[in-house]
């Protein structure tokens, strides 16, 4: 059985829940999620996942947002969510020990494999031909989060009273910004905003961008598609966050906010809290050192200087 370096840690429990909603516009729910106990292999929807203590090999949580023709765009994000957690799962337990780089190394490879199977699938039957799937996968894994995207599917991490993305969305908009074009006067009504630069299963080759963060005892994360995001504003879906109530409350608060601004998209809506003994207090105010991955900051006396995402 393979095991952390820190398999000995302290306990950090894991409390979530999860919703989809097909939203007032589409004809079907392109979108799908899980959750998957990484110690043990168990994956599915919440409450089928129950709360938990976050064993030696962590957990995942993944939204992905299918698009293509008909139905492909569920067959891509189905087939997303089905064989990254059990691709992740497996080379996990090939191994003897796993530390904070062979992890994300296999959390790529997880996607990068999923690709490969959604690519061959659209190149073989003419049904599927050009779908593709958004991927937003978080684990945590001892006391790191580590987000691995593709697409434009956010998360987001909640502290205190901040609301902080963790991801950045791989759009047409966001590349002309990157290459200094001239920006529009409303980048929020710019429909370059849509179009994703990359997803899963559209081409063989895929740039999997990792984040990470050390997560303390209290924090909350938010993974969601952008049909939840485009509807709902920031401060919003932090007031919704802060509400004292439980998680599922939440989540239907998300979704019933969404579909009453237009619901013109599906809406996919993971929340999880992380407390307990093994994660330290947050910051006094409440700051998110948030990083791109560099193997590099996880060697030994390694500088964690901050990473431009």
């Amino acid at each position: 059985m393979a095991e952390t370096l820190g398999s000995t840690a302290k306990a950090i429990h894991v409390s979530l829940s999860g919703m989809t909603d097909v939203g007032r516009v589409r004809k079907n729910n392109e979108d799908n999620y899980v959750v998957c106990n990484l110690s043990t292999g168990e994956a599915g929807f919440p409450p089928a996942i129950p709360d938990h203590d976050a064993g030696s090999l962590g957990t995942l949580f993944m939204v992905a947002d299918g698009m293509g023709g008909e139905a492909s765009g569920e067959v891509a994000s189905h087939l997303a969510t089905v064989t990254v957690p059990k691709r992740l799962y497996d080379n996990l337990k090939s191994l003897d020990s796993v530390n904070e780089a062979n992890f994300v190394i296999l959390l790529r490879e997880a996607i990068e494999y999923a690709n490969q199977i959604i690519y061959q699938k659209a190149q073989s039957d003419p049904a599927s031909h050009g779908m593709g799937t958004t991927t937003t996968a978080a684990a945590i894994f001892g006391p790191y989060l580590f987000v691995a995207q593709v697409g434009d599917s956010r998360a987001y991490l909640v502290r205190g009273r901040r609301l902080v993305q963790l991801t950045r969305d791989q759009t047409f908009l966001n590349y002309l910004k990157d290459i200094g074009a001239e920006m529009p006067a409303d980048p929020e009504k710019d429909s370059r905003k849509s179009i994703l630069t990359q997803a899963v299963g559209t081409s063989e080759t895929l740039d999997v961008k990792v984040t990470y963060v050390r997560i303390a005892d209290g924090d909350r994360l938010l993974i969601c598609c952008d049909g939840l995001y485009n509807m709902v504003p920031d401060a919003d879906l932090l007031e919704i966050m802060m509400r004292d109530a439980a998680l599922p409350e939440k989540c239907k608060a998300l979704i019933d906010m969404a579909l009453a601004h237009g619901g013109t998209d599906n809406i996919t809506v993971i929340l999880s809290r992380f407390s307990g003994p093994g994660l330290a207090a947050a910051p006094p105010d409440g700051s998110v050192d948030c990083k791109e991955f560099d193997e590099d900051d996880f060697r030994p006396g390694a500088s964690t200087e901050r990473h431009q995402l």
